[in-house]
């Protein structure tokens, strides 16, 4: 049932990065909404599917980007296999939990961005990436986080609900 509701919903999302979103930035730093949204689910309790999320939201956004292929799928995934790694052991009673996933998560995935680009044979100015791109874009997930996670847990909770014993 999650992946009946999270495929159209990435869809969504990814088109709402790219077109809305795109618009909202912070010096140039934008927020990753998809990657928020695979982060949102996975701390809600859709780990594995998280990960399922992450590819697919990956190509999406790498069909609207000039970046290769493939290569946010790689990304989104390895961040969604880190916050399963990591969701279920801390966050039962740690409210600062996403915020910490957010800012390992963010700073990933623009460093492989960063790795692909260089890959490419692209021309990178890393104290410009970092101090423009990187760090605004952190800043931006960082306070979106806790209302996309509240969003994703409720979906969670309406799609799964908790079983109760009589």
């Amino acid at each position: 049932m999650g992946y009946i509701i999270g495929i159209p919903l990435l869809v969504i999302v990814a088109i709402l990065q790219t077109t809305v979103f795109a618009d909202i930035h912070f010096f140039d730093g934008r927020p990753d909404m998809l990657m928020l949204t695979v982060i949102g689910w996975g701390i809600a309790g859709g780990d594995r599917q998280a990960m399922v999320w992450g590819f697919i939201g990956g190509l999406l956004l790498d069909s609207f980007s000039g970046l290769p292929l493939g290569s946010s799928a790689i990304s989104l995934t390895l961040i969604a296999l880190f916050v399963s790694i990591y969701a279920r052991r801390v966050w039962e009673a740690n409210l600062l939990m996403p915020l910490g996933i957010t800012l390992v998560a963010t700073l990933l995935y623009h460093t492989l961005a960063l790795g692909w680009l260089f890959a490419l044979g692209r021309a990178i100015d890393l104290p410009f990436s970092y101090s423009r791109v990187i760090l605004p874009s952190t800043i931006l997930n960082l306070l979106l986080i806790l209302p996309v996670y509240q969003l994703m847990l409720g979906l969670y909770q309406r799609i799964y609900p908790a079983e109760v014993e009589i």
